[in-house]
């Protein structure tokens, strides 16, 4: 199943449902980034673990199966670790990911609205 999949079987179908819990995670997103940028800066780990478990767990609603979901899980690892050697890059990569997610999930919301018409 891919992301936009699994988040509108979370919603059972609601295409209006999908869009807000859509619009209140990517509102949320860079608060939560930022919370990890901010912990991997101050070297940590605690708050590191802590932010990226809450990301984590805010992205479930899109399934599990989703780069977002496994680099949150990677960094709440890494923090839990105490090594944050590998922080840094995996942040990185959760940014990129999100960007993804996100453009993927609206072009998908976009399509669904055009075939509508």
């Amino acid at each position: 199943m891919t992301v936009l999949d699994n988040l509108l079987a979370t919603v059972e179908g609601d295409w209006q449902l999908l869009e807000e819990v859509m619009d209140i995670y990517f509102t949320d997103a860079p608060t939560q980034l930022s919370r990890i940028q901010r912990a991997i800066d101050s070297n940590d780990p605690l708050e590191v673990r802590e932010a990226a478990h809450s990301l984590k767990g805010a992205t479930g609603a899109f399934g599990k199966d989703n780069a977002v979901f496994r680099l949150a899980f990677n960094l709440e690892q890494i923090g839990q670790s105490g090594q944050l050697a590998q922080a840094r890059e995996r942040f990185q990569e959760l940014e990129a990911a999100i960007v993804i997610m996100e453009r993927t999930l609206k072009e998908g919301v976009a399509q669904h609205k055009g075939d509508r018409r």
